[in-house]
């Protein structure tokens, strides 16, 4: 929301004004709402009465057969007051009820400004890739390339197939900067679910990078390329960067935090959900140098088995009775979404933290925060690196970890990745800083 400072920035903004009442212990305050999100509310501030960041209050929507929900009240400003839902999250069916409650010009303001946007940001990615194309590759001189894919949500707000028939293949679809390295993020034409299926389009997108990009110096592959690419039989060598140290540091760096926090200072061990992929071993062994017991959960094992390291014990199972005795969680599976069928067997006052492409989604998330499980999506950030715009699910300023180990090779060489230990300092030393932030709504 425009109205809310920070954290607000991150949902999607309706600016919807509608009526709505705050249930106090003294009467009922009638107002309107200058803007309702996924998970906040913005409403005029009253003039004969104080409210204090903290409080927690009911807001009841008139129009709707008096819905009401529970808000805390995180930022006061000079004609607003900006409201955050803690444990629920408004679905886009309570969205769009809201909307139907607000005057007709409200609706029709609020239906101009999301088609505005949304043709705004296909019609750019249009001019980006034909008119613009040439010229901006020819003056921007990118030393660095992420490679992204999308899923059918994703690529939906940025084009529609009319579009992808009218440009390249390989889809310029942002700006990234980083202390004096710049860098471009270029889409797959692909969708995630046609490279996890076919090697055929995985070569040819990674074909197309090297054919459009033969100078670059380096190419960090997001997410589940890297797996598409050896499964595919093709070998991640130089400029391609599989981004798997720069995942591991992220983690241990955020680990070590999780244990940090009050609620958490007596856990002993941690669970990777997703432990015996070709990062999450890695990462599983990182782990027993933070927590005494690590659970590397994974469907894929077919026997518990007990590893021993130097620090600690990592337990390999797929039994999900092993979850229940545990509080901390490294989410490193091939979906976000897969935490919902091991929900049951999570105790309340768990933490999650997301590294998942595609992430956990709202849904989901709320569905956990019900049973007191809460969510956080793991980055990385550097006070000189932004995006221009914001990929999907993520903040400008965030970095995900599959991007920071090109980043770090742009200026220290490739010596860094000989270990973690190595990598971590120097990562540490050009400021690359683990942090759990919470998740972006689109």
């Amino acid at each position: 929301m425009s109205t809310l400072h920070g954290e607000y920035r991150r949902h999607v903004r309706t600016g919807v004004k509608t009526d709505v009442s705050i249930d106090l212990p003294l009467g009922n305050l009638d107002t309107k709402t200058l803007d309702v999100s996924h998970r906040g509310i913005a409403i005029q501030k009253p003039a004969v009465l104080n409210l204090a960041a903290g409080q927690t209050v009911s807001v009841v929507f008139n129009r709707m057969g008096g819905k009401m929900v529970q808000a805390r009240i995180v930022h006061v400003g000079e004609n607003h007051i900006g409201l955050q839902l803690d444990q629920v999250r408004f679905t886009e069916h309570d969205i769009d009820g809201i909307i139907r409650t607000a005057p007709w010009h409200e609706r029709f303001l609020v239906s101009l400004r999301r088609g505005f946007w949304k043709a705004a940001r296909r019609s750019g990615v249009l001019l980006l890739n034909t008119v613009l194309r040439k010229p901006i590759l020819r003056l921007y001189r990118p030393s660095f390339i992420f490679a992204v894919y999308g899923n059918e949500r994703d690529v939906s707000t940025y084009y529609t197939p009319r579009i992808l028939r009218m440009i390249p293949p390989n889809i310029l679809a942002g700006f990234i900067r980083h202390r004096q390295h710049r860098g471009l993020l270029v889409g797959s034409k692909f969708l995630e679910s046609e490279l996890a299926e076919d090697s055929d389009k995985v070569r040819t997108f990674l074909r197309d990078l090297q054919t459009e990009f033969p100078t670059i110096e380096k190419v960090a592959l997001v997410g589940r390329l890297p797996n598409f690419a050896l499964k595919a039989g093709l070998e991640i060598a130089p400029p391609y960067v599989d981004g798997s140290m720069g995942t591991r540091y992220m983690i241990w760096d955020v680990a070590r935090q999780m244990r940090e926090l009050p609620e958490y200072m007596s856990e002993s061990s941690i669970v990777v959900l997703g432990g015996a992929g070709r990062i999450g071993n890695k990462v599983c062994e990182d782990l027993s140098q933070l927590f005494s017991t690590v659970i590397a959960f994974d469907p894929r094992y077919d026997q518990e088995e007990k590893v021993y390291t130097p620090s600690g014990m990592i337990l390999r199972t797929a039994k999900e009775l092993r979850l229940t005795e545990h509080k901390l969680f490294i989410g490193l599976t091939h979906h976000g979404d897969v935490v919902q069928d091991l929900q049951s067997y999570l105790a309340p006052g768990a933490l999650i933290a997301d590294d998942t492409h595609p992430s956990i989604s709202p849904a989901v998330r709320a569905s956990l925060a019900a049973n007191h499980i809460k969510v956080m999506k793991i980055v990385l950030t550097h006070e000189e690196f932004s995006t221009w715009p914001r990929m999907p699910a993520w903040s400008n300023r965030d970095i995900p970890g599959c991007l920071v180990e090109a980043l770090v090779l742009l200026e220290q060489g490739n010596a860094v990745v000989e270990s973690l230990e190595s990598f971590a300092t120097t990562a540490v030393a050009i400021g690359f800083h683990g942090k759990l932030a919470p998740p972006v709504e689109d």
